[in-house]
Order: C-alpha cells, then sequence, then structure tokens
C-alpha cells in the first residue's frame, strides 16, 4: 500500500473513533439531556383517578390533567344528596391504563321522583307557579287559556297531571290559566258577600231574591241568576240573583 492511501486510511479511520467517542462521553461531560421517543412515553401506564363525588366540570378536568380522555357522560337517577355529582366511572379508580385511554364517567340527575303539589299552585300567577314548578325541579310543558268568570287573568286555575305528593321528572306539568272574562260575571254558587263583592266590582247592581231550597249546604248560596254568565251588559245596569233558603214556602214562592 502507498504510503499516501495508508495516510488517507488511518485519517478516516480516526475521524470515525472520534465522532463515536464524542457522542458517548459528550452527555456526560456537558449534561446533555436524554429524551424518550414518543412511542415510549405513550407506553407508560398511569393510574385511573377517582372522580367520584367531584361534578362533571372537575371530574373532567382531572381525567385530561391524567393524559386520559373523557369519552363520554352518561346521566343515571340517584339520591338528592348526590345530585349533579360523578356517581360511576369506567374504568374504575385505581386502574393502570395506558395514556390516552378514553373514560365514561356516570352523573347523578337525582331521584326519578321528586316533590309535587299542584293544589298548592292554584291561585298562583303562571310566572309564580313555572318558578315553582322549576324550584321542585320538574319540567313545565307550557300554558292552556280559559276564560273564567272569576278568576283575574293569568291567574292558575287548574294544572295537569293531578298526581299528588310526587312526580316523576320525566312527567311535564301543564297549567290552565284564566284569560279573564267578558260580559256578565257568574255569580252562581257564590255566597251573597261574594255576590255583592263582584257586582260592584263590575259597576252592576244586584237585587237579591230567595228561592226555597232543600239542600242546608245551599243556604244562602246563589243558585239561579236572571241574566246568564257573559252576556253582554252596560255599566250601572242591575243583575237579579235568587239565593238558596231552607225552610221557605214553596207554595207562596
Amino acid at each position: 500500500m502507498k504510503s499516501s492511501t495508508r495516510y488517507v486510511v488511518l485519517g478516516i479511520s480516526g475521524a470515525v473513533l472520534a465522532f463515536i467517542a464524542g457522542m458517548i462521553l459528550a452527555p456526560t461531560v456537558f449534561g446533555t439531556p436524554r429524551f424518550v421517543s414518543s412511542v415510549g412515553a405513550a407506553s407508560v401506564p398511569v393510574e385511573m383517578p377517582d372522580v367520584v363525588g367531584l361534578s362533571r366540570q372537575e371530574a373532567q378536568r382531572e381525567i385530561e390533567s391524567s393524559s386520559l380522555v373523557l369519552a363520554g357522560q352518561w346521566s343515571e337517577y340517584g339520591p338528592m344528596e348526590t345530585m349533579g355529582t360523578v356517581i360511576r366511572q369506567d374504568p374504575p379508580p385505581g386502574t393502570l391504563t395506558p395514556r390516552g385511554t378514553p373514560v365514561s364517567i356516570f352523573w347523578n340527575i337525582g331521584p326519578l321522583f321528586r316533590t309535587f303539589h299542584p293544589d298548592s299552585l292554584l291561585g298562583m300567577t303562571a310566572v309564580e307557579a313555572e318558578e315553582k314548578i322549576a324550584d321542585w325541579q320538574l319540567y313545565s310543558m307550557g300554558r292552556s287559556r280559559v276564560p273564567h268568570p272569576v278568576v283575574p287573568a293569568g291567574v292558575v286555575v287548574a294544572v295537569c297531571p293531578r298526581q299528588y305528593d310526587s312526580l316523576p321528572v320525566t312527567t311535564s306539568v301543564r297549567l290552565l290559566v284564566s284569560s279573564g272574562w267578558e260580559g256578565m260575571p257568574r255569580f252562581l254558587d257564590m255566597t251573597v258577600e261574594q255576590a255583592e263583592e263582584l257586582a260592584r266590582e263590575r259597576d252592576l247592581f244586584l237585587v237579591v231574591k230567595e228561592k226555597p231550597v232543600e239542600d242546608l249546604a245551599m243556604e244562602g248560596i246563589v243558585v239561579e241568576q236572571q241574566v246568564p254568565p257573559g252576556t253582554a251588559y252596560e255599566k250601572g245596569d242591575s243583575i237579579t240573583v235568587l239565593i238558596g233558603k231552607v225552610g221557605l214556602d214553596w207554595g207562596a214562592w
């Protein structure tokens, strides 16, 4: 081998050995960090956090901060005490899983049956009744309107359904609301005092007469009015009502 060729080979070999030595010694001398590949990082398992008892937002933050993925949020009926919180999770807490594992949480939407007292809504305005329904954590399906001879417009006169004490949260509540009344008021089944007060409110002159009845419960109650309810009238008109009277002579009447 010629001397020039030998020098070239030796030079190349020295350069290769110097490069290999630098690769080995550089991290030790200069403190160069060693990096783990993305494949290696993903293969490191993580412990599933315990999110039971947390709100949905808190559970999501805890799951995502653990390098996991929130896959789904499912609702279940449960006790009122834990309403709005996570009551179950899949996978369970403490499970070792790969990073990026999907996690499902199940949160409590409260008991299936909620407090419901429909009679307490009668006489409220529609807005007040709907607020009360919301307080019971039930849902209102709207209002229907009906003319009513006594109840002012906008006030609840009936509620559907008529189930007492409790109602499934899956059942909506509908209100029947008075749209007011035009024309002659309905005096039937009122006491004399109630009829007189209503007549004054409507600028009517009330004429009271007695009519014999056998039922003691109808004593002093309007059993008949000579102008039918809803008939058009003018202020100052008179309206005759017949009041029940037990023991009145039918022949004389």
